[in-house]
């Protein structure tokens, strides 16, 4: 279940063990001088703090798999906790405290439930409080297991009486001297009757050794403290490149807000580059949680910027209707960020700034391989009017994170109840673990998207594991889920969304030729009839329109070819030569589609340049007819509907 590390930059993490506090970059403690020791951790290595309700959950699993108050015990109150995300098929972070890492939390995709896997030296202090689940084994058992034996029946001498099969437990000597941790293979009946055979399969092991537990008594302040010239290293060097990046494009300047942490720390940054001399984008998808909607106002108007937000606010049904009508989206299938979020702030970019704008946005390299892999400066495809410039690429978490508590602003409160990410709250790229967080804290949004993925379930015929276990967030399964698949014994085949009625397909058919020479003919049959008036009026972009309403006929007169369109479903092409005709069938099948599944998101709207044909109306996008000059260049801009119909 585990996947492979993934490195995405250098890991920045090391720790004074004289002042217990976790250090930036392996440099000196700002408290005590004394250089960082290097820690054992995972990559990609995007640390972060442990708030509240983390250390709240952690606590309740201990003490679930271990007895009352050891989870507490294990991590104290006084102590700073770090989380690390890591590699796993669904949310994992190892639990760092003392400058070690004890344990991973994780949330069991099969169980659909959190569990604490202790490493060798949590194990040492899970036993120190007085844990249970642990096995002894005699003392000819002691040697082979330290070098990695398994733990065989006729080896152990007695055992907690609470192990199942499947738990964590703890292999102590004779001794009891803690030499290994792994999972129990049966229980504890079944172990005390020494039977032949594995019974536990060590995941560390080693000879027995300290538990390394550090003084208490520290503070996030003190963190702070102990990397303050780290953090003026970091936030010089992003000022000096927003400061040049803001030379090399001369155009109005902006910050992309999104209510979480990192576009908080750009916002900040950058007020203190340019002063006020910027704007503040936000988007309010529809589906963001109320409190980010609520923080991102209140923040702004805490370090005064209210008169800087340009707020663009997304009708809440979008994500609905889109949802409805081309089913849930998919971490492979993202139609619902060019419709909720690229496709309004292209519409934001373009009624403030026409000739574009510089956007800083609060993009790390650490988040995903994806992100790794991006510039410093860019422009994504579907926002075209904006270059967008990453002033914290190189930064990780906790950098992010000592940054906005150094400068003691607030910050989403969302993060205190657990939640990782912020963003929209349906989001198919979140985790089991995060829909799980979901459920829990706002039963009735999770209810919302729970009876619209139950609408699509009947209609494809799928399990009600396709919910369940979130093999809806694709739109085909990847090959990280079928052992999923196989663990939960699904028969039926969910690795792929049937086709649906609501998806436009179409055929080209070949007709006989003419008694005019040199023309050639092709007929394109669509699976639905036409919205005549809508293809009609996005017929423009190819040439000019004739329209017969009453006949359900459109003509589109081009250079030298004609095409009929008819409302039954179908048009016909005649052209002049083969690729010509095939050209155009292209072409006006990409506009019957746009036209027949426009969102009115209004993605597509920046790529058409000074032409001014175009408008939103009434939640669709229209030409205007007298402006519009056929130069088809249009048929190139992004589109919703096209991408959601592949």
């Amino acid at each position: 279940m585990t996947k492979a590390s993934i490195f995405l930059g250098k890991i920045k993490l090391g720790w004074c063990t004289s002042c217990n506090l976790p250090l930036l970059d392996e440099t000196p403690c700002g408290i005590c001088g004394n250089n960082a020791e290097k820690i054992q951790v995972s990559p990609p290595g995007d640390f972060r703090p442990s708030f509240s309700k983390d250390l709240e959950r952690i606590r309740k699993v201990i003490d679930e798999q271990y007895g009352e108050t050891v989870g507490r015990k294990l991590i104290p109150d006084d102590k700073i906790v770090l989380l690390n995300k890591v590699s796993y098929s669904d949310h994992m972070d190892e639990v760092i405290i003392d400058g070690r890492v004890v344990g991973n939390i994780r949330f069991n995709p099969y169980s659909k439930s959190w569990q604490f896997v202790p490493k060798i030296i949590g194990a040492r202090r899970l036993w120190q409080a007085g844990c249970s689940k642990w096995i002894k084994v005699d003392k000819g058992a002691v040697e082979p297991i330290i070098k990695g034996a398994n733990i065989l029946g006729p080896g152990v001498t007695d055992c907690s009486e609470d192990i199942q099969e499947g738990d964590q437990v703890i292999v102590v000597s004779p001794n009891n001297e803690v030499i290994a941790t792994g999972t129990a293979k049966r229980n504890a009946t079944d172990i005390l009757m020494k039977i032949k055979g594995i019974v536990v399969k060590p995941r560390e092991y080693g000879a027995p050794g300290d538990t390394f537990i550090l003084r208490g008594g520290q503070n996030w302040e003190d963190v702070v403290d102990a990397n303050k010239e780290i953090l003026r290293k970091y936030e010089k060097d992003a000022i000096d490149f927003i400061h040049k990046v803001c030379k090399s494009y001369n155009k109005p300047v902006t910050v992309a807000f999104s209510g979480g942490k990192d576009s908080l720390v750009t916002l900040l940054l950058t007020l203190k580059a340019l002063g006020k001399n910027f704007w503040i984008l936000f988007v309010d998808t529809g589906v963001e949680f109320r409190e980010t909607v609520d923080y991102t106002h209140n923040v702004v108007k805490e370090l005064g910027l209210a008169e800087k937000l340009l707020e663009r606010k997304v009708n809440p049904d979008t994500f609905w209707r889109l949802s409805e009508k081309f089913g849930p989206p998919g971490r492979d299938y993202r139609i619902c960020c060019k419709s909720v979020k690229l496709g309004p702030t292209s519409l934001l970019i373009e009624e403030n700034f026409p000739d574009g704008c510089l956007t800083f946005i609060g993009q790390r390299r650490y988040e995903s391989e994806a992100r790794a892999r991006e510039k410093k400066v860019s422009v994504n495809p579907w926002v075209s009017k904006q270059v967008s410039a990453t002033p914290i690429q190189d930064w990780t978490a906790l950098h992010v994170w000592l940054y906005i508590f150094q400068q003691k602003v607030p910050y989403n409160p969302l993060y205190n109840k657990g939640f990782i990410r912020i963003g929209c709250w349906p989001c198919p790229a979140s985790k089991l673990a995060e829909f799980e967080m979901l459920r829990e804290e706002y039963p009735e949004n999770w209810e919302k998207l729970r009876n619209v993925l139950e609408k699509w379930r009947r209609e494809y015929n799928f399990p009600k594991e396709w919910i369940d276990y979130g093999f809806w967030r694709w739109k085909n399964l990847p090959e990280g889920q079928f052992k999923l698949i196989e663990e939960l014994k699904i028969t039926q085949n969910i690795k792929r969304r049937p086709l649906t009625k609501e998806k436009l397909r179409f055929k080209i058919e070949e007709v006989p030729p003419t008694l005019k020479e040199k023309e050639y003919s092709l007929k394109v049959v669509f699976n639905c009839t036409f919205d005549m008036e809508q293809i009609a009026n996005f017929s423009n972009i190819l040439g000019k329109v004739k329209y017969l309403p009453e006949l359900g006929f459109i003509q589109i007169e081009m250079d030298d070819s004609i095409c009929k369109i008819f409302k039954e479903g179908n048009f016909t092409v005649i052209a002049k030569s083969p690729g010509n005709a095939k050209k155009i069938c292209k072409n006006v099948a990409s506009i019957i589609i746009r036209a027949m599944r426009c969102l009115g998101c209004g993605s597509c709207i920046p790529w058409y340049g000074s032409c001014n044909a175009f408008s939103l109306k009434e939640g669709k996008l229209r030409i205007i007819e007298s402006r519009c000059t056929h130069c088809s260049s249009c048929l190139e801009a992004p589109c919703t509907a096209l991408y959601a119909n592949t």
